[in-house]
């Protein structure tokens, strides 16, 4: 693979992933199908974190989801939120930091570093930035998005057993099965099927901190390659 293509590829990654967390922190109702499970401000504890296992067309990823700090941004705090991607087709680690704001006249993602496996850090920049803003999903309008409550369940997954609530919820891509317990520090999900997609928890993270590692560089538009 060319490295333009895989920077393209790195991009899409990272933005995609921005783009969810940004939906479900901040509140706000997500476009298109399901989404995969990010933390909730309110119930953020710091250096708390959780892996997950996802199975996809046949294709398993581990995702791992972590609070690695906090940053005040215009006096509004603001929370670090790290995600962590590995799968054969990655080729190793992919990490997202992501300083997440919810409170305030301007919530939302602030800034974004993000390292791809074998590569230097790289920062998201301001036009890139202003591309992930113009794609944020509109503020929802206070209406529940949590779906139906279908009851209480205890559930095991290879993190353990779980007392659950199971919530069920129709997206443009299908139904969605969730289920949350409050035994899972900032995270609380345990498991969520789609048609398409099962994501399970594989391990609870405790004393968490970044897996950047060096300085962060500027994060460059990448060339588009040619036809």
């Amino acid at each position: 693979m060319s490295c333009s293509k895989r920077a393209m590829i790195v991009l899409a990654l990272a933005l995609a992933l921005a783009a969810s967390a940004s939906a479900q922190w901040g509140g706000r109702g997500g476009k298109g199908g399901p989404q995969a499970p990010t933390p909730s401000l309110q119930n953020a504890v710091m250096n708390s974190g959780a892996e997950y296992k996802m199975t996809t067309k046949g294709k398993d990823m581990d995702i791992g989801y972590a609070i690695v700090g906090k940053e005040d941004v215009k006096g509004e705090p603001g929370i670090w939120l790290e995600t962590r991607m590995q799968s054969a087709e990655l080729g190793g680690e992919m990490v997202t930091k992501m300083l997440m704001v919810t409170s305030g006249s301007e919530p939302g993602m602030k800034r974004m570093i993000t390292q791809a496996p074998g590569k230097p850090p790289m920062e998201m920049g301001g036009m890139l930035m202003g591309m992930m803003k113009s794609h944020q999903p509109q503020q929802s309008t206070g209406k529940s998005d949590m779906g139906e409550l279908v009851g209480t369940e205890s559930v095991t997954v290879p993190a353990g057993t779980f007392a659950c609530q199971h919530y069920r919820k129709q997206e443009k891509g299908g139904q969605m099965d969730y289920w949350i317990t409050t035994q899972v520090a900032s995270f609380g999900w345990v498991k969520m099927t789609t048609p398409d997609l099962t994501m399970v928890l594989t391990k609870i993270l405790t004393n968490e901190t970044t897996h950047i590692k060096g300085e962060p560089q500027k994060m460059q538009m990448p060339e588009m390659p040619h036809s």
